[in-house]
């Protein structure tokens, strides 16, 4: 009778670890995900700002596409060097408005999931105005 005791006390147990085996994998996946978004959203942020401050120097009366691009080149080397991967900067001035564009590739945490962002700010273009008299 003492084997039959001891065989039902080595399988206790036995459920449960494969059940953290099935489990585990679907739990690191999602919180792999989790992560992922996160660095999503991270992501457009650093992307809005630089376009931010891109248009931001495009919009000044002596603002340049050239300026502009280079600020915010080194504004998206400043706030994430490796979040967002494989940047784009586009700057459209026109003699009204100003446009910068940023585009990237997220950072990937998860094998085979590339998330793409795509922010741009545009504003008026400085421009001086005589004043008028007024009589």
């Amino acid at each position: 009778m003492t084997p039959f005791i001891s065989r039902v006390r080595d399988e206790r147990g036995a459920s449960s670890v494969a059940e953290m085996v099935l489990v585990a994998p679907a739990l690191l996946f999602a919180l792999m995900l989790i992560v992922q978004f996160g660095l999503m959203f991270h992501a457009r942020n650093v992307a809005e700002q630089a376009a931010q401050e891109g248009a931001a120097t495009a919009r000044q009366f002596d603002g340049t596409e050239a300026g502009a691009k280079t600020r915010t080149l080194e504004y998206l080397a400043a706030l994430g060097p490796s979040t967002l991967q494989d940047r784009g900067v586009t700057v459209s001035r026109g003699a009204q408005t100003a446009t910068v564009e940023v585009t990237g590739t997220v950072i990937s945490v998860v094998p085979g999931l590339h998330l793409h962002v795509s922010e741009s700010a545009s504003g008026p273009v400085e421009r001086y105005v005589p004043p008028q008299d007024h009589k």
